[in-house]
């Protein structure tokens, strides 16, 4: 396996189960104080992530007060739900995302608590939340944390305490999950990854649904788009009978990207219509993954970690493939904007 570092992917899934104690503390801490709302907030990515959490909520039918927000939506439209009782989680793995920044002061000034995970030390979202929730490679912990333990909190998941602990052996499962996934993986890169077939596709289709939709979006516009210079057009599966069926062709690329909610079905509607109509049809289904130490009926909330641990993978070939570079950008830090 090519750039296959088995000890960072180790020690991320350590991290990520090493701050769940010290952010339930903090959800502990709020919940006796009392709160009005709860507003995940985020930008680009991290607004992404958050929103993957917003699908696990309702799917849990959980009467939290909950709304998931964009930074720069904040800065601009302002959001009634937020007052000086709310508690606001955000998070940056650089410590210095400018619309986060603002955003957190404009919510001081409203007198909202920030409970925040940054990477970065010292950098200026690390200093001014609230609540600090600092490592490395642990976002996805740290909103699964967040989000359960308020709902735990209010009597909401009764499961709460076995679900974390079938978390224990994560770190290997991880491990194992990118080694299952790793020839699919180099297969699709191999196949459409060098730089003049993919100058010969005008665009990428990405399609997910339920909790992985906005994994779709996340991969299409942070990954393909921003660190490959990828076009990508990524459409919710629900709403993929609504328009985006019309444009697909015998040579259109599609990646489908399925995961082990409670919308399953729909994505199985769109990839039975695609392998009719498109020969260019890439399916990577969390369902595949062999998961020895996951409960079956928690690897559908799961379904997030593992679509990453799968496409982290993917965006290895698709490096190596392209000659592309991951941290090269044409603009990102290169253009005042």
């Amino acid at each position: 396996m090519i750039k296959f570092d088995e000890e960072k992917v180790h020690k991320d899934q350590e991290n990520g189960l090493k701050l769940i104690p010290e952010t339930e503390k903090i959800v502990d801490e709020i919940c006796e104080r009392g709160y009005s709302s709860i507003i995940f907030m985020g930008i680009g990515g991290t607004y992404l992530y958050a929103s993957q959490m917003g699908h696990i909520f309702k799917q849990l039918s959980s009467k939290l007060p909950l709304h998931i927000e964009n930074a720069t939506d904040y800065l601009y439209e302002g959001n009634c739900h937020i007052d000086k009782d709310s508690v606001v989680a955000i998070a940056s793995v650089s410590g210095e995302t400018k619309e986060l920044i603002q955003a957190v002061d404009k919510l001081h000034e409203t007198g909202a608590k920030v409970i925040g995970y940054v990477e970065k030390e010292g950098s200026s979202l690390y200093k001014s939340v609230d609540y600090l929730v600092h490592t490395d490679g642990a976002e996805y912990y740290f909103w699964y944390t967040v989000l359960l333990r308020f709902m735990k909190n209010a009597g909401e998941f009764s499961d709460y305490d076995r679900f974390f602990q079938s978390l224990k052996n994560m770190p290997n499962t991880i491990v194992e999950v990118q080694k299952q996934v790793d020839e699919q993986c180099r297969g699709y890169a191999e196949k459409h990854g060098d730089a003049e077939a993919y100058q010969d596709e005008p665009i990428q289709y990405l399609v997910g649904s339920g909790n992985l939709e906005d994994w779709a979006v996340c991969y299409g516009m942070c990954i393909m788009e921003e660190m490959q210079w990828m076009r990508t057009r990524p459409i919710p599966a629900r709403h993929f009978f609504h328009g985006t069926l019309e444009v697909i062709e015998r040579e259109t690329p599609l990646i489908l990207i399925k995961g082990e909610d409670c919308t399953r079905p729909t994505m199985e509607r769109v990839e039975n219509f695609a392998h009719r109509v498109s020969n260019k049809v890439n399916v990577f289904d969390t369902k595949e993954l062999l998961l020895r130490d996951i409960p079956e009926e928690f690897r559908g909330i799961l379904s997030p970690i593992f679509a990453r641990a799968m496409f982290q993978r993917l965006s290895v070939h698709l490096e190596n493939h392209r000659k592309h570079p991951l941290e090269i950008r044409r603009y990102y830090n290169c253009l005042s904007y």
